[in-house]
């Protein structure tokens, strides 16, 4: 068992940002303030308590009119458009730039695969800044904005967003540049010729908020903490390094659960040892802090398939995941898992299995739901399931939510609708993905629909 151990351009519509005097490091912060109490988690307990919730109206937060840019990154038809406005105008559903690659730094104008949490009222939101999701040969190369944590927050429930806060502005230099410019487990892409074995094995990016009401994010750069709604920031600089973690490199899924008896927990897979990338590893990673994210230890679990990328979520006392299937790689599959106990793997339904999803539980309908894309279509679909149906992995398709034209990976990016957040006070999900080409540019935008699915589908499947 492995241990670690610690003890640009403007985004639309910004509000005024500053710096605590008074903190080492302090990230942008928004005119209005914010409360404590970890939304989510009042959520989750009221589920855990088999309580029904009532169906609020949906509350769309609005905003600007889509921008010139923002509808070339989209790359939407007109008539679908046309059908999202009315759609808003109904309180059903709406798209909006999150954050868009204005002016973007040099070639890293690739804004994507966001993932999102709340703290009460305050969205924050965690993005990739990079040259592209191809070759640097086609989307540049990396400089000194390559970022995989850039945040941004909002405080009146995604109408306006904070400015950006590259969170590796919260590291010391030396944890900043450990082993090169290029964070450990992308060397292999953006800085081939750099073979050091430093830095932070860790691939992708996870988020989310603890019971105390801190947020927890975890990317290439390491784990970071926010005690204040995403306002200031820390970086735990032994945390998951590759002296205090040594092995492979940990890919992990979209969210972070904290447990009230096991603590934090992120779940993933082994991604290969550095410079050789591979998801053919047949084992749930979990790993697992109870120090707040400052020390982790993993525990391995077989699954029987390739699996990578598990989207989580805790509910009725186990954990259910979606993971793509990294053998099959037409469907994602279903995982079953409580600590102390085996996993058990079934397929689902859900087809074709390229891509991150997002599972969550409405509690306007009390069904479980996965907001999924296909990219091979580029398409963002949503599906449902009574939870007493988990066992089958039949899903039922609702609604097509969003496509774009264009050809995934080749004129066609998109669309990462893992870690979305669940509004409850509102009536709302906020899903954020992001659009654009795969060499970039591309931006960050915000979905919200109203949790009243089946008004949502009928809409939307109407012509």
């Amino acid at each position: 068992m492995k241990t670690s151990n610690d003890s640009f351009p403007r985004a639309n519509r910004s509000t005024t940002s500053h710096r605590d005097p008074a903190s080492p490091v302090a990230a942008p912060v928004s005119r209005s303030g914010h409360s404590r109490l970890a939304g989510p988690f009042v959520l989750l307990y009221t589920i855990l308590a088999g309580v029904t919730a009532a169906a609020p109206a949906a509350q769309l937060p609005g905003g600007d009119p889509l921008s010139p840019l923002a509808k070339k990154l989209l790359s939407a038809s007109p008539e679908l458009l046309e059908k999202l406005q009315q759609g808003q105008s109904k309180g059903l559903i709406e798209i909006l730039p999150v954050h868009l690659p204005v002016n973007p730094p040099g070639d890293c104008n690739h804004y994507g695969w966001p993932v999102a949490t709340m703290v009460d009222d305050t969205i924050i939101v965690m993005h990739r800044r990079i040259p592209g999701h191809t070759s640097p040969k086609y989307s540049g190369w990396p400089n000194e904005k390559h970022s995989y944590g850039v945040v941004i927050r909002s405080v009146d429930g995604g109408k306006t967003w904070s400015e950006p806060y590259d969170l590796r502005m919260s590291m010391k230099p030396l944890d900043r540049y450990r082993g090169g410019l290029v964070p450990l487990s992308h060397r292999y892409k953006f800085d081939p010729e750099n073979k050091s074995k430093q830095g932070y094995p860790i691939h992708l990016y996870n988020i989310g908020t603890t019971r105390d009401g801190a947020v927890v994010a975890i990317n290439n750069h390491g784990v970071f903490r926010s005690d204040d709604a995403g306002k200031t920031w820390r970086h735990f600089s032994r945390a998951l390094r590759e002296d205090t973690f040594p092995g492979e490199i940990f890919s992990v899924g979209p969210k972070i659960i904290d447990h009230p008896e096991h603590g934090l927990m992120a779940f993933g897979n082994w991604f290969g040892p550095a410079g050789k990338p591979t998801t053919d590893r047949q084992k749930l990673v979990v790993l697992k802090s109870r120090d707040g994210g400052a020390s982790w230890k993993d525990e391995e679990h077989d699954t029987g398939f390739s699996q990578f990328a598990p989207a989580a979520l805790l509910h009725d006392g186990r954990f259910l995941f979606i993971s793509r299937n990294e053998d099959k790689k037409d469907t994602h599959t279903q995982i079953t898992w409580a600590p102390g106990q085996k996993t058990k793997a079934i397929l689902s339904n859900l087809k074709p299995g390229l891509g991150t999803v997002d599972l969550s539980f409405n509690p306007v309908t009390q069904r479980l739901e996965v907001c999924r894309s296909n990219r091979d279509a580029m398409k963002l679909i949503l599906w449902s399931m009574a939870p007493e149906d988990w066992e089958t992995g039949q899903w039922r398709r609702e609604c097509q939510l969003f496509a774009c034209n264009g050809r995934f990976y080749k004129t066609a990016d998109g669309f990462h609708p893992a870690a979305a957040v669940i509004d409850r006070k509102r009536g709302v999900q906020h899903i954020f993905l992001y659009s654009g080409h795969p060499d970039g540019p591309a931006g960050v935008f915000r979905m919200t629909r109203t949790l009243d699915t089946p008004k949502l589908a009928a809409f939307l499947n109407s012509q």
